[in-house]
């Protein structure tokens, strides 16, 4: 009898066992059940991998042309614009790379905020890429023939747009701002779009021009105040960066650390009055950790953030509904 019991026992507990090895062995077949593991090894390697990626274009330097991105951004090469560094004329086929960004959430997701060198706000048309290539080697714009960048209007158009060209502004750990690009180019409006004429690139040519058209002075109507930014959990854990997000311009703001007080995040320059979303990002063993912290805009305003962990989904799901 006792027999009995335990082989009918010991068949049982075998038949369930192999009912368990064959739904884990189901699970680990089905990418729906079980997600690959998302790992950064930083902040930077974050927006390497989700920012905007380049595109590439061949066009004939004695001839010209013209493309079309996949954001509706107009690029017209004129005939004969390039030359090498002595000078000579370039024949034959250029390589065009190219990135465009419009949405705050690229621009976020890019590490590319509307920041001007001296740290106001700007209100941006559209950023760009540019770098032409022969055999992998860099050339010249001849400063006569301009491309022309023809950027499709996503608002009513606004005749105060200019060009600006960025610099890496070492005084912020790198960080990336925008300069009067006054003597690179030129912005003219017109229907439902910009024209950026780049009649040269910035120097060294080998790292490619990144151009913007801005409006400097939107944010003028507003008064500006000291927005201090304060995180619960230790920066240096997460790596943590900082931005502002405006909810009715489309501008985005980095925000770095103040060196007078590495745990806080300080902007000198906040217009008093707009909303805004203060979004944080960080890395901690590889994942990533994100808050969201809606606010509108007071005098000398201090606002505490913590972070949490989530998904890159997620993450981008929320930053593109800002």
């Amino acid at each position: 009898m006792k027999k009995t019991f335990f082989k009918k026992l010991t068949q049982t507990t075998i038949a369930i066992f192999a009912i368990m090895l064959a739904t884990l062995s189901c699970k680990k077949d089905n990418d729906t059940i079980i997600a690959p593991k998302e790992i950064y090894t930083s902040v930077a390697d974050f927006y390497k991998q989700n920012g905007v990626q380049s595109q590439n274009f061949t066009v004939n330097a004695a001839t010209g042309g013209s493309f079309t991105t996949a954001k509706g951004t107009i690029i017209r090469v004129p005939a004969n614009a390039f030359i090498n560094n002595m000078g000579n004329l370039i024949t034959g086929n250029v390589n065009i790379e190219f990135k465009d960004i419009y949405s705050k959430a690229d621009m976020l997701l890019s590490d590319k905020p509307t920041i001007t060198s001296w740290g106001t706000p700007l209100k941006s048309a559209g950023e760009f890429f540019i770098t032409a290539k022969v055999n992998g080697n860099a050339i010249r714009l001849n400063g006569v023939n301009p491309i022309e960048v023809v950027q499709p209007a996503k608002e009513a158009v606004d005749t105060l747009m200019q060009p600006f060209v960025a610099n890496i502004d070492s005084a912020k750990n790198g960080g990336f701002a925008w300069g009067n690009g006054g003597q690179f180019g030129n912005v003219r409006d017109s229907v439902n779009s910009y024209i950026f004429s780049l009649y040269t690139f910035k120097s060294p040519i080998d790292s490619g021009t990144w151009c913007n058209s801005d409006n400097q002075y939107f944010f003028n109507n507003y008064p500006q105040t000291v927005l201090t930014l304060h995180p619960i959990d230790a920066v240096d854990s997460f790596r943590t960066d900082v931005f502002l997000v405006f909810k009715t311009v489309n501008s985005m703001i980095h925000v770095y650390k103040d060196f007078s007080n590495p745990q806080n995040f300080t902007y000198y320059y906040a217009p008093v009055g707009l909303q805004c979303t203060v979004v944080a990002i960080g890395i901690k063993n590889g994942v990533l950790y994100s808050s969201f912290t809606p606010t509108t805009i007071t005098a000398n305003q201090t606002i505490n953030f913590s972070l949490t962990a989530t998904t890159t989904a997620d993450f981008v799901a929320a930053i593109k509904l800002l």
